[in-house]
């Protein structure tokens, strides 16, 4: 059944009438917990997001491989494939938006979707290092590549509920084989803490968070030494006056604190000076400092987030309450300023990109897309459910949904019906350039 004949306009209407009775119902129970004002910027927020955004994501599938393209000129462009992060960015987004109905993605699935899923996973892991590869970008990948992609793959696999082929790289660390899956500096506490010591925190905060954040499980997997040491290091150079670490409060700083609670999040600990991160992290997220990429207005409400969560699980409730209930006051400006950033990143076709005015062709150095002017899986998702979940998390209120059960039925209608598309674009000239190893490097 062709595409047309399931996307028709008054299934559409359908869909948005049921949405809109769906939210409202949302917005009135939020309503005493945060006041009327915020509840119209909440829903002034909540109308950025349309049918479209999941249309386009289901236009992504690719039934044959068993994935999810990064960008639609991925999928229309010869030596593009598929990638697992994108996959794994595109079912969360599924399970966070509503279009799951409470279900897991998984669940929700049909059965062939299962299938491809499973197949796809698997067939990227590489037997020798328990790693996982993409066949477009072999091994040519940068430290945050590889190990975001193993957490990806790890993550799919547990909820497929299934294990791969072969131990991973992280299996293989903990039973003792680590000099065949480590890094030299996660083999002794002396070589750990000569690696951090190569980090500039003063300046690169941001740069250096998302390299030990991406690393996060086989720092937990090296033992809870190189945790502590970890966290020994960094409250030693945080800054107190601000809960940072560099001086300047802007979004670079604070993407850094957003990277580095992550990792606290992750790794179990307590975040220090958290009520100084936290009203640095709002003071950015209200400013007109210029939007350059879409983690800049979204890192802060992770960020917020993240300090609630450390209060609760090792400070104290009263004190998160406190906290909240400063994010609450400015709920009404907050909400209106974060809906500005966002839109400074929306696409002509209902989309995000992670750029207001550039176009992404790589993802941490690998590549993605053309570089042409359309949104992509990692932007959509910040932009969409990242937002929205962590708006509501930092309010204190229930996830609002931005679908409904309609919704979710014509996805899912989509997804059955899907087919593999067409390539139309010749491979890129410098494509092989960007993963050659002789020019790949891993600063940014």
């Amino acid at each position: 059944m062709p595409y047309e004949n399931i996307i028709t306009e008054q299934r559409l209407e359908k869909c948005r009438e049921a949405r809109r009775a769906m939210r409202e119902g949302y917005y009135a129970q939020a309503e005493p917990k945060i006041g009327k004002a915020a509840v119209d910027a909440l829903r002034e927020l909540y109308d950025l997001y349309d049918e479209r955004v999941y249309i386009w994501y289901a236009k992504l599938w690719d039934p044959v491989i068993g994935g999810f393209y990064f960008s639609e000129s991925g999928r229309d462009a010869k030596g593009f494939l598929p990638d697992i992060e994108s996959t794994v960015q595109a079912l969360t987004f599924l399970e966070s938006s509503g279009i799951t109905q409470g279900k897991s993605y998984i669940e929700a699935a049909p059965e062939e979707m299962r299938k491809a899923l499973s197949r796809f996973v698997k067939s990227l892991q590489d037997p020798e290092d328990g790693y996982f590869y993409h066949p477009q970008w072999g091994k040519n990948i940068i430290t945050p590549r590889r190990g975001r992609d193993i957490g990806w793959a790890t993550s799919l696999l547990e909820a497929l509920g299934e294990k791969a082929d072969y131990p991973t790289a992280l299996e293989r660390l903990s039973t003792g084989n680590k000099a065949d899956s480590f890094p030299e500096y996660l083999l002794s506490i002396e070589k750990w803490r000569e690696y951090l010591r190569t980090f500039d925190m003063v300046t690169k905060s941001y740069w250096s968070g998302n390299m030990l954040q991406s690393q996060a499980r086989q720092i937990k997997a090296a033992g809870q030494e190189y945790v502590d040491e970890l966290f020994k290091w960094l409250a030693e150079i945080q800054r107190a006056d601000n809960g940072l670490w560099e001086p300047q409060l802007n979004y670079a700083s604070v993407n850094g604190l957003m990277k580095l609670s992550l990792m606290y999040t992750s790794l179990g600990g307590f975040l220090p000076n958290a009520e100084a991160a936290m009203n640095s992290a709002i003071d950015v997220s209200m400013s007109d400092q210029e939007i350059v990429f879409c983690c800049q207005f979204y890192n802060p409400l992770v960020t917020m987030q993240n300090i609630l969560y450390n209060m609760r699980k090792n400070g104290s409730a009263e004190k998160a309450e406190a906290l909240q209930q400063i994010i609450i006051n400015r709920a009404p400006e907050f909400l209106r300023k974060t809906k500005e950033k966002v839109s400074t990143c929306l696409r002509p076709s209902g989309v995000f990109s992670y750029n207001p005015t550039a176009h992404s062709r790589l993802s941490q150095k690998a590549p993605v897309g053309l570089g042409l002017d359309e949104g992509d899986v990692n932007a959509t998702s910040i932009c969409s459910t990242g937002i929205v979940r962590n708006v509501c998390i930092d309010l204190g209120i229930p996830r609002i949904p931005l679908y409904c059960k309609e919704d979710s039925e014509l996805f899912y209608d989509i997804i059955k019906n899907s087919v593999q598309w067409e390539k139309i674009y010749e491979k890129p000239e410098w494509f092989d350039a960007a993963i050659d190893p002789a020019k790949l490097t891993e600063t940014y």
